[in-house]
């Protein structure tokens, strides 16, 4: 009784030379080791083109696609501008930050400068004005703090 493969053989596609896998081993290990002869190597691939065949396919694909070019937009551009932007927003916002902290540390000791040197003719209601709430709140926390120690 014959089996379901061997019922539906197939005679067309790649077929293997005849002996081909008794043979195998041993070519394999002559590879391996260096003995190789050039009658193992095919002269030809068996792949063959027609003539023309790339001339003829090239013109009928390029009449099929419809070749047109498209717009380019460089990016170099592009970059240069965003970059340009962004440096200047940069340098704005770190400058203001800078001349602020500048600006604010010259007031700060202009008018530590002239507490010191006007301290015996302020008076405390002089010096709580010069205060907001937060700074008579922290003098009150650490008046308190040494107070317990």
């Amino acid at each position: 009784m014959k089996t379901h493969l061997e019922n539906n053989k197939r005679t067309s596609g790649f077929m293997t030379p005849n002996d081909y896998f008794d043979n195998l081993s041993d070519n394999i290990v002559e590879k391996i080791n260096g003995e190789v002869t050039t009658n193992l190597i095919p002269k030809a691939s068996g792949f063959v083109a027609p003539e023309d065949f790339f001339v003829k396919n090239e013109v009928r694909l390029l009449t099929i696609i419809n070749h047109t070019e498209s717009k380019v937009i460089h990016l170099k551009h592009t970059l240069y501008k965003v970059s340009g932007i962004a440096a200047v927003i940069l340098l704005t916002i770190i400058g203001s930050m800078i001349y602020k902290t500048a600006e604010t540390y010259n007031n700060e000791f202009a008018e530590m400068s002239y507490l010191e040197m006007h301290s015996e003719e302020i008076s405390i209601y002089e010096v709580g004005a010069l205060l907001d709430n937060k700074e008579i709140i922290e003098l009150e926390n650490e008046l308190i703090y040494n107070n317990l120690n």
